[in-house]
């Protein structure tokens, strides 16, 4: 028996053909199949159709266990029951952990070049620069509450103090206290372009109100983000030391901002701040993101036979398949009896490293043909799984991208190559599934949200990207700030679109949303949208967009 509502809702099937909730879960667990097929069911109740499955154990069909396909199979028939269609997310290029399970070397990367190794114990190793350090990063000399080394500090002697009482090491530490706006010390530093490079600092807090909003920031002269990469901090803890890493691409300056962005209340004690040139961290090894070894004459060593194979066995692996740590020790080059490399010698080294973004997030190649062959076996399994009247491409915030040598080989600025990807990704479905209605989210075809110049650690300008996309894949828009700009822009593209609405916010802004797309050919539906599990808004969501 239909609600009113539902009842209501059906009148509307010309308008809003798609009444969809979105759902991230994890299907392997029978506990979350039980509270999804609950949750479908109060849907359905409500005049929604259709549930969208963001699930990462899609993106590693090959390693689940059989539960796994008995679970799908159950809430896949609990669907068709309610007639209620179930779309599986798929393709996450920008958080492609479950991609990158299946190959951690298919990850993007950025390219190091001449790094200087040299032997001795039959190992070489890193010959850093000594030149390339983090001054006074012991804060041990300071003129009363100024640092000596800074180009810039915050609040001197009003929220940022020399504290002789805590400190991890020395005689003294940084704090920062009650920090309302920002709380930060910056110091410029010279870098060798196209090398890795490793900052850490000991961090101490009491009754810091907000953690999140501490930060290792690292910049270039002209402030392009060297590094987006988050530490994690708690408002209260004892010395905990924090990494970032970035690559200084052309730059040969680094600017380094440590602290706080809008602060509040408590105290922050920075200690034992150290910038150190990294080697083989996080190694690439396939075969469009090649290792050099060679001698300073330009000699090229072969692998195998001069030196053993290079590897990082922790990378895309630790915790889990597919996942990347920030830092950890780099590996040696191992040197093999009878090779041409001799004890003492300076090589030179070029590689590319992985590149890892906010929250330890990494995306896939969008180049390397390996990826999709990746995407192909996936597109097939989970038609094969679920066989889907469509297929959602999670191809937003890809938050990296065109570094590696796979994407500087095509010469593309990045909006071609993400087009050119997003191309080849229909293509994959369209194989599996032939006549298959695919999805996307909006943003990173969005010249009004995410399809622009330098986007977090992307090189180039993602302009031009939504020209990858046929006319017969549908938008799911997810920028309510930008609707009358980039609904008109869709709509001129020819593509349906699917409004986004909620994001754990006013269930009815969706109302005026839909009131302001009048007029604009082709919004076709709209989805409860989600990142908390959080569906109690769920019947007023409903309301506002179907229901009055």
């Amino acid at each position: 028996m239909l609600s009113l509502v539902a009842a209501f809702a059906l009148t509307l099937q010309p308008t809003l053909k798609y009444r969809w909730v979105y759902v991230g879960t994890n299907l392997q667990v029978e506990e979350n199949v039980n509270k999804v097929i609950a949750l479908m069911k109060r849907a359905k109740g409500d005049g929604y159709n259709g549930i969208v499955l963001a699930d990462t154990k899609l993106q590693r069909l090959a390693t689940v266990p059989d539960r796994y396909f008995k679970n799908a199979a159950r809430l896949l028939d609990a669907c068709k029951q309610e007639y209620m269609d179930l779309i599986p997310a798929v393709f996450p290029v920008g958080y492609a952990e479950g991609m990158l399970s299946n190959d951690p070397n298919l990850v993007e990367g950025q390219p190091v070049k001449n790094a200087t190794f040299v032997v001795h114990g039959g190992e070489a190793q890193l010959q850093p620069s000594p030149d390339e350090t983090y001054k006074n990063g012991g804060i041990e000399e300071a003129n009363g509450d100024r640092l000596a080394g800074m180009g810039f500090q915050d609040g001197i002697g009003t929220t940022t103090f020399v504290d002789t009482q805590v400190k991890r090491s020395g005689k003294q530490s940084l704090r920062m206290t009650d920090p309302k706006g920002n709380g930060r010390i910056v110091q410029e530093i010279k870098v060798t372009a196209h090398r890795q490079y490793h900052v850490s600092a000991w961090i101490k807090t009491q009754d810091f109100d907000r953690p999140g909003n501490f930060a290792i920031r690292v910049f270039d002269p002209q402030m392009k983000n060297l590094t987006t990469q988050e530490v994690q901090i708690q408002p209260t803890q004892d010395w905990k030391q924090v990494d970032v890493t970035f690559n200084s691409a052309d730059s040969s300056v680094a600017r380094i901002y440590m602290g706080v962005w809008d602060g509040n209340k408590g105290s922050l004690w920075i200690d034992d701040v150290k910038l150190e040139e990294v080697g083989l961290l996080n190694v690439i090894r396939r075969d469009s993101c090649p290792v050099r070894v060679r001698s300073q004459d330009g000699t090229l060593y072969k692998e195998g036979v001069d030196y053993a194979p290079i590897s990082d066995p922790r990378m895309g692996t630790v915790p889990w398949p597919g996942a990347f740590e920030v830092y950890h020790p780099a590996p040696p080059i191992k040197i093999l009896p009878g090779s041409k490399i001799k004890e003492g010698q300076t090589l030179l080294v070029d590689f590319d490293h992985a590149l890892i973004t906010v929250d330890h997030q990494v995306a896939i190649c969008m180049s390397d043909p390996k990826t999709y062959a990746v995407e192909q076996d996936e597109a097939k399994r989970v038609e094969a799984l679920f066989h889907p009247r469509g297929f959602f491409m999670s191809h937003d915030e890809i938050r990296a991208g065109n570094w590696d040598d796979a994407c500087q080989a095509h010469g593309l600025d990045a909006g071609p190559l993400l087009a050119e990807n997003a191309s080849k990704s229909v293509q994959a479905i369209e194989k599996a599934h032939p006549g298959a209605e695919v999805y996307v989210w909006s943003d990173m075809f969005d010249p009004f949200h995410n399809a622009h110049k330098d986007y977090y650690n992307v090189r180039g300008d993602l302009a031009g990207s939504w020209k990858g996309l046929p006319k017969s894949t549908i938008i799911v828009d997810w920028y309510y700030d930008a609707r009358m700009k980039d609904m008109p822009f869709f709509a001129d593209l020819g593509h349906q679109q699917i409004l986004a609405g909620y994001y754990d916010h006013d269930p009815t802004e969706i109302r005026k949303w839909l009131d302001d797309a009048k007029g604009i050919k082709g919004v076709v539906g709209v989805m409860y949208t989600t990142w908390q599990n959080n569906y109690s808004d769920l019947e007023k969501f409903a309301g506002a967009a179907w229901g009055d």
